[in-house]
């Protein structure tokens, strides 16, 4: 029974090692907020594998939900057109 509960316990440490070793790119992606003028306008801002969130303000005062699938392509600057994220230029 004691043998058993320790390799449990083992067993929940190695994968709690394993899992949060892999983790670390897509937590620092998702912390990553890149620069860009919609910061100025746009709120509740993050990112997810290589997709950046927010919600933007468009020319009436009313805030959207938009997305910026790929934002790391853009070169430009990422603006917030009337409530929808955009790139100015993408690489290509």
């Amino acid at each position: 029974m004691k043998n058993t509960l320790v390799a449990l316990i083992l067993g929940a440490l190695s994968l709690s090692t394993v899992m949060s070793s892999s983790d670390p790119a897509q937590a620092q992606d998702r912390d990553r907020r890149p620069d860009g003028s919609y910061r100025r306008t746009c709120r509740d801002v993050r990112t997810d594998r290589g997709t950046l969130f927010a919600r933007c303000e468009d020319r009436r005062g009313r805030y959207h939900r938009t997305r910026l699938e790929d934002y790391r392509r853009c070169r430009g600057d990422i603006e917030n057109d009337n409530g929808q994220l955009r790139c100015r230029r993408h690489h290509r």
